[in-house]
């Protein structure tokens, strides 16, 4: 099996793969990484060939992670993907490419080799992401805002707003609340919209009517009502941990 992580602000998610055909066989994500050896135990991971890793985390908590693997499956290479000058036809577009998120360059090169073309990819995360790539791999910079949820906690830890236990249903054509929630997800949600009409534009401006739009994340879904041609990819950050860390089997 290969073991591939995303260890992320809030969660750690992670899929194990056929090695022999790199199909996805099972998927989880914990809370916490004290929890990954047994949600891998349970899943009934006996043998690893390889593991890869994206991890936005710190030294401290990679090497707490490369502790587990190692208790779990002895000497299974454990290899982690770093944000590079230029990798897999993408030119990074950071004054510093070391310096760019190793998530959104992994995201980057997924959409790249996807699409071909100019795109812009958003990544709805923890903080959303959008990112510029033309035809020919240059990735231009990028945007990074707040999502929704640490928008909304940043109102209510910010605030001594009441919040109602019957908060509003989340639907796209919310444009005013008749409840506390249902209020605070109407501005949040105008937010995050206003944020990505601007990214839209400022993409049009770069590469005029010829691009394409590429999403992941948690609440892609909200681009659909922009962009309905937008295509959506759930697993673009493990796609491009595949890119930026391939397995070879030993011959």
């Amino acid at each position: 099996m290969i073991l591939e992580i995303d260890y992320g602000n809030t969660r750690l998610k992670w899929r194990l793969l056929d090695a022999g055909s790199s199909v996805c066989v099972v998927r989880g994500a914990v809370d916490h990484i004290s929890r990954l050896a047994l949600a891998l135990t349970q899943a009934g991971c006996e043998f690893l060939v390889f593991c890869r890793v994206c991890s936005v985390r710190n030294a401290a908590d990679n090497a707490q992670l490369v502790q587990v693997v190692e208790l779990l499956y002895g000497g299974t290479p454990v290899v982690f993907a770093r944000s590079a000058t230029q990798q897999c036809g993408v030119v990074n577009g950071y004054l510093e490419p070391s310096l760019l998120g190793v998530d959104r360059w992994l995201v980057v090169l997924a959409a790249y080799a996807q699409v071909q073309g100019n795109c812009i990819v958003i990544d709805f995360g923890t903080a959303i992401t959008a990112d510029l790539i033309t035809t020919d791999g240059a990735h231009l910079g990028g945007c990074i805002a707040p999502g929704i949820k640490m928008l909304n906690t940043a109102l209510l830890g910010g605030t001594q707003i009441y919040l109602e236990t019957n908060t509003a249903e989340k639907t796209a054509d919310i444009t005013a609340g008749c409840s506390t929630g249902a209020a605070i997800y109407a501005g949040t949600y105008s937010m995050v919209v206003g944020f990505l009409r601007e990214q839209l534009k400022l993409a049009a401006k770069m590469f005029g009517a010829d691009f394409a739009v590429v999403c992941t994340g948690g609440d892609s879904e909200l681009i659909k009502a922009i962009v309905p041609s937008a295509l959506i990819q759930d697993d673009l950050v493990f796609t491009g941990l595949a890119l930026a860390c391939p397995y070879h089997i030993k011959g």
